[in-house]
């Protein structure tokens, strides 16, 4: 589901269900073999964890709010740093599991979050 087009992007997320795992790792498959071909030039940040969902229905209009939406946010601009064209964090990396291949990107410190969190390249 895509929540929000951002200027020269988007945030996308799935509902938890018992095949969301299967369903994220099928797009992100797709969206990687788009990457390959470099045009346009885009970046992926994967995390899971707990967001609300609300807004003014009046203007139907619905946000993800919550601190895991700010997570992604700033693993977005980590990603840009690091050079790496999609980003997981240990939390999106666990969900996943073996669906995807995972090379580590070390622990970092995100503002705004306490303590450093550990990152991996897919």
């Amino acid at each position: 589901m895509i929540d929000k087009y951002l200027g020269d992007g988007f945030i996308a997320y799935w509902r938890e269900d018992p095949n969301a795992a299967n369903n994220v790792a099928a797009a992100l498959g797709q969206l990687k073999q788009i990457q390959e071909k470099n045009e346009p030039r885009f970046r992926l940040a994967l995390h899971f964890g707990l967001v609300a969902i609300g807004g003014v229905p009046s203007m139907g209009e619905e946000s993800l709010m919550g601190d895991d939406v700010n997570f992604v946010f700033r693993m977005e601009k980590l990603a840009a740093s690091l050079c790496i064209l999609l980003l997981t964090s240990a939390a999106g990396k666990t969900k996943l599991g073996l669906q995807m291949k995972y090379d580590p990107a070390g622990a970092h410190e995100l503002k705004g979050f306490e303590g450093k969190h550990e990152f991996f390249s897919c």
